[in-house]
């Protein structure tokens, strides 16, 4: 899933003593008395106070959110060289955020933060081109992710090793995919993660490692990523790669059902009706696979079928 870097967290750091006094009193929590001092530096010109005025009024702290005074300040900042405030800006057109969505004004923007060298604006740069199908533009994706990730930016890690890996934008290299996957799960990434282990539970440009695998979904599991929770409960369930263990399976589809999976509503439904890892309750199981069926799922209908149940 493709998503933008919006900065909404930290300040910009200036060398003047008003601006050190109004940052101090935002880490005091003094945001009255901080935004009172910020709009003043503001309005003398300060390109960093600017972002921090847009910032506030963006976020609504020391100020009720105004959205359109924070797209004001953001632009001043922006033409006042603030990177982050390009970022920002580039953000609020690529969303149509309190302006008319423009997708080449939130390029023009990425592309002078990224010129610059920030490194996330060089990600949202290629996550804009990598939503592109014209081969230019996917192989402009590769550069800027690339540069992203030799600075660290670890969604453009992750994003880069599947560059590699699928031979979008470049030519497949699974070393290199392997590398970058890496990267961003040593970080902990939890898609990265779950690349990570797939491509050690398929043996696919590396030796196979199960026990590194199974690790893997797990971390990326307790992370929330939703593949990786059906896929470590498919295989805790099917038995095939490591010992089965129900509970653990069940626990994993109950964690994914959470998250509005059908395939985990349909498996919990199953190990309810079949008392696999949990205490049998047919009632309760077809309840839950009829659910999965009245949603589309097609292995629910299957279901009712071949147990000929009405």
């Amino acid at each position: 899933m493709k998503f933008f870097i919006f900065i909404s967290i930290f300040f910009i750091n200036s060398f003047a003593l008003t601006f050190d006094e109004a940052t101090q009193n935002f880490k005091d929590k003094k945001y009255i008395i901080a935004y009172e001092q910020f709009s003043e530096l503001a309005l003398n010109d300060d390109a960093n106070a600017q972002y921090n005025v847009a910032l506030m009024n963006y976020k609504g702290i020391g100020v009720n959110s105004n959205k359109e005074l924070a797209f004001f300040w953001y632009e001043k900042a922006a033409l006042n060289g603030n990177l982050v405030a390009q970022n920002n800006l580039a953000h609020m057109y690529y969303l149509g955020d309190v302006v008319k969505k423009d997708l080449k004004e939130a390029q023009k923007w990425y592309e002078k933060a990224a010129l610059a060298g920030y490194g996330l604006a060089q990600l949202n740069l290629a996550m804009l081109f990598d939503l592109s199908t014209n081969e230019d533009k996917v192989n402009q994706a590769f550069e800027w992710y690339e540069k992203a990730a030799k600075q660290g930016v670890i969604i453009a890690q992750n994003n880069l090793g599947k560059m590699y890996y699928t031979g979008r934008g470049v030519k497949t290299d699974k070393k290199k995919a392997f590398y970058w996957f890496k990267e961003a799960s040593d970080a902990s990434n939890a898609i990265a993660q779950a690349n990570l282990a797939m491509m050690y539970l398929t043996a696919d440009g590396i030796p196979e490692d199960i026990d590194k695998a199974v690790d893997l979904l797990t971390k990326s599991s307790k992370q929330n990523n939703l593949p990786a929770m059906i896929k470590l409960a498919n295989i805790y369930g099917s038995g095939k790669v490591v010992s089965q263990d129900y509970k653990k399976a069940f626990y994993w589809y109950s964690k994914a059902k959470q998250r509005n999976s059908l395939t985990a509503l349909f498996h919990v439904g199953l190990y309810y009706y079949h008392g696999y890892g949990v205490p049998r309750n047919v009632d309760k199981g077809i309840d839950l696979i009829r659910e999965a069926k009245d949603k589309g799922y097609k292995r629910a209908e299957s279901f009712f079928k071949i147990n000929n149940i009405k």
